[in-house]
């Protein structure tokens, strides 16, 4: 994923240990997030409909670190469980998220 001892200045990374459950507002990344599958334009196969990933509006991630950029601002750095509408395929996508795309979750004790 990312190798922290190949970046020796802590002071534009910063780990959180241990990672901390947060919920990532996807339509602050990609604006059609969230969607009903309804919406999908009819052209789209069941096939598609059924094994495509599932993005919801907001979905709960793991904040692994903050990193810095050049020009001051910081990024997240989240890992965020992904499955297939069907529930059949799942995986883990590392993503680079705003602060202001980001919150605690109602019960911020849990980890997802």
């Amino acid at each position: 994923m990312f190798e922290w001892d190949l970046w020796p200045d802590r002071r534009t990374l910063r780990l959180c240990e241990p990672p901390r459950a947060v919920v990532v507002d996807m339509s602050v990344l990609d604006p059609t997030a969230g969607r009903p599958v309804g919406f999908a334009p009819s052209q789209v196969s069941l096939r598609v409909r059924a094994f495509g990933v599932r993005v919801e509006r907001e979905m709960p991630a793991r904040l692994v670190a903050w990193l810095q950029l050049c020009d001051g601002q910081w990024r997240a750095l989240c890992e965020l469980p992904i499955q297939s509408v069907n529930g059949v395929s799942r995986a883990t996508v590392t993503l680079w998220v705003p602060p202001e795309a980001m919150r605690l979750p109602a019960d911020s004790r849990t980890m997802p």
